[in-house]
C-alpha cells in the first residue's frame, strides 16, 4: 500500500521511515512523523494503515511501547468497534476499521516521552483458509527495544483508562483515519482511471467500421473523462487541505464525493467499453452495425440475429446501464451478480449492496434498489450459472423477486430446475427463500447466535445460516468462500453469474 504522505513534509520532519510489514496479503505500514516546533503544537504524530488484500483484518492495536519494552494499548479498532476516539490528558487520536482496510491516528504531546517512547502497530486477521494470523510493526527513535510478553489481560483497558473510552467525534477537527482512508480511495480510483485511459488509446486504435459512429463515440467518452479528471482533481486537493490545515470538515461530505466519482469510473468504464461496434447477422446473410436496444427473451436466437454473449443496455425501468446475456436458452438476462476474475471485493456493508458496486465489464452486484425496482414492476424468472472444476453447471428458479428496503430486501423464489442439484427446499438457495438480506454491518439472518454474513463472509438472503454463499470469499473452499451445498456435496465455483429474465406471459 502506498503511504501518500508527500503534502505532509511540509509541515512535518520525519524522524523514523516508516516500516513495512507483510504477510500473506496483508500490507501494514507504520509511519512517525514530528512537527516543527511550534507552541501548543503536538510533539509526536503517528498513521497506521492497513490493507488486507486477501485476507480479513479482525483488529488494529496501537501501543506505546517504553524503553523496557513493555507495551501499554492505546487504542484498539475490531470489527465489533470499527471506530474509536481517545482523549485521555497528553495523547488524542481516532481509529476506523472498514471492510478490508484501517487507519489510525496517534498525537502525543507529553514532553517527556516524545523522544523516548515507540509506537508498535499489532493486527490480527483471517486468511482465505480460515486461519487466523498476526503482524506487528514499531517505529520510534533510536534502538528497537526488546519487546517483554506481556499478557493481554495484564495490559490497560479501556475501562480501566480514564478518559480513553469511545467518545462522539469531535466537531472542531476531521477525524483524521477516516481522511487517511479517502486519500487511499482516491489512489485507486486514480490508478483505475490511468487503467481506462490506456484502453480506451488501445481501443482507439483497432478499426471501427463506421466513421461516424467512432466520431460520437469518442465525443461522449471525451466529455465523461476530462469531466471525471478535474473533479477528481479537485477532491483530492480538498482532501490534502484537510490534512494539512485540520480545519474543520465533515468526512461523510468527501465520502460521498467520491463514491459519486466512482460511480462515474463505472459509467465510463461503460463507455469505454461501447467503442466495440458489434456486428448483427441480419436475415439476408449481410450484417448490421447495431447494438440491441432492449434485453429481453427471444434476442438471442442464432438464426434471424445473432449477438455478442454479453452487451450492455439501458433499461428503462431503472433508468440505468446493465449488463445483458443475449445467448443462453433464447437469451434476454440481466445479470445481477457476476464473479469471473476475482478482483472486486464482495465483503460489502448494506450501503455497497444497496447502490451496487464492481464494474458491468468485470465483476459486480448491479444492486439491491435496482433488483428490487426491476422485479417489482414485472414477474422475473432467476438463473444461476456456475463452472466448478471446469464443469458448467446451472440453477433456475421459476419466480424470483425481492421485497423493498423496509422489508430488507426478503427473498421470495419459485421451485428449482437445473443440473448443480437441490434434493429439497432445504440445500441451495431454496434453503434462504423468504429470508432478509444481511451484511456484517446489518445482521436480518434467521441465526439468534451470530451474524451470518461476518461468519460466512460474504453477504445474502440468510437463514440459518446458508446452503449458499456465493458472495463469499473468491476461490476459498470453505463455508467462507463461494460455496454451494446441494444436499449431496458442497461445490466450489471458480465462476458464478446470477441474471433474471422477465417470465412469459401465459395467453388465455
Amino acid at each position: 500500500m502506498l503511504v501518500r504522505a508527500a503534502p505532509l513534509l511540509t509541515l512535518l520532519t520525519m524522524v523514523t521511515l516508516a516500516v513495512l510489514a507483510q504477510s500473506q496479503g496483508l500490507q501494514v505500514s507504520l509511519e512517525r512523523t514530528v512537527p516543527l516546533r511550534e507552541e501548543g503544537k503536538p510533539c509526536g504524530q503517528f498513521v497506521c494503515l492497513v490493507q488486507g488484500n486477501s485476507v480479513s483484518i479482525n483488529t488494529v492495536t496501537i501501543s506505546r511501547v517504553k524503553a523496557t519494552g513493555e507495551p501499554s494499548e492505546l487504542l484498539a479498532v475490531t470489527t465489533s468497534t470499527p471506530e474509536m476516539n481517545i482523549s485521555a490528558g497528553n495523547i488524542q487520536g481516532n481509529g476506523t476499521l472498514r471492510a478490508n482496510s484501517a487507519a489510525i491516528y496517534i498525537e502525543l504531546s507529553d514532553p517527556s516521552s516524545c523522544g523516548s517512547d515507540f509506537i508498535a502497530s499489532e493486527v490480527t486477521f483471517t486468511n482465505r483458509s480460515g486461519h487466523s494470523g498476526a503482524s506487528f510493526t514499531i517505529a520510534g527513535p533510536g534502538t528497537l527495544p526488546k519487546l517483554q510478553a506481556v499478557p493481554k489481560a495484564e495490559r490497560e483497558s479501556p475501562e480501566t483508562r480514564t478518559g480513553m473510552e469511545a467518545l462522539p467525534r469531535p466537531s472542531s477537527k476531521p477525524y483524521l483515519s477516516e481522511m487517511w482512508i479517502l486519500r487511499d480511495r482516491i489512489t485507486k480510483v486514480e490508478g483505475k482511471f490511468e487503467t481506462l485511459s490506456d484502453r480506451l488509446d488501445r481501443k482507439l486504435s483497432q478499426n471501427i467500421d463506421t466513421r461516424h459512429r467512432r466520431a460520437s463515440t469518442l465525443e461522449r467518452v471525451s466529455s465523461v473523462e476530462t469531466d471525471f479528471s478535474s473533479r477528481l482533481s479537485r477532491l483530492e486537493d480538498r482532501v490534502s487541505s484537510i490534512l494539512l490545515s485540520g480545519s474543520p470538515d465533515t468526512s461523510s461530505d468527501v465520502a460521498q464525493s467520491l463514491a459519486d466519482m466512482e460511480r462515474r469510473l463505472e459509467d465510463l468504464t461503460a463507455a469505454v467499453e461501447q467503442v466495440n461496434v458489434s456486428k448483427v447477422a441480419s436475415p439476408d446473410g449481410g450484417h448490421q452495425d447495431v447494438q440491441p436496444v432492449v434485453c429481453e427473451r427471444g434476442m438471442g436466437d442464432g438464426v434471424t440475429k445473432t449477438y455478442p454473449r454479453y452487451v450492455i443496455t439501458t433499461d428503462q425501468t431503472i433508468q440505468r446501464q446493465v449488463l445483458c446475456e443475449t445467448q443462453t436458452d433464447g437469451g434476454g438476462w440481466t445479470v445481477i451478480q457476476r464473479r469471473a476474475a476475482g478482483d472486486v471485493d464482495f465483503y460489502r456493508d448494506w450501503t455497497a449492496y444497496r447502490e451496487g458496486f464492481g464494474s458491468l465489464t468485470v465483476d459486480f452486484w448491479l444492486g439491491n434498489e435496482a433488483i428490487y425496482n426491476l422485479t417489482d414492476t414485472h414477474p422475473y424468472e432467476l438463473r444461476i450459472d456456475f463452472r466448478v472444476n471446469g464443469q458448467e453447471m446451472f440453477a433456475e428458479y421459476s419466480t424470483f423477486r425481492i421485497e423493498d428496503e423496509s422489508d430488507k430486501y426478503r427473498l421470495r423464489l419459485g421451485s428449482y430446475s437445473g443440473t448443480i442439484g437441490e434434493k429439497s427446499t432445504s440445500y441451495g438457495l431454496s434453503y434462504q427463500n423468504n429470508q432478509q438480506f444481511s451484511t456484517f454491518d446489518r445482521d436480518n439472518d434467521a441465526h439468534s447466535g451470530l451474524n451470518c454474513a461476518v461468519s460466512y463472509h460474504g453477504a445474502c438472503w440468510y437463514n440459518d445460516c446458508a446452503r449458499s454463499n456465493l458472495n463469499g470469499i473468491w476461490l476459498e473452499k470453505s463455508s467462507k468462500g463461494m460455496y454451494w451445498y446441494n444436499g449431496s456435496a458442497s461445490l466450489y465455483p471458480e465462476f458464478t453469474e446470477i441474471k433474471i429474465r422477465r417470465v412469459r406471459q401465459q395467453i388465455g
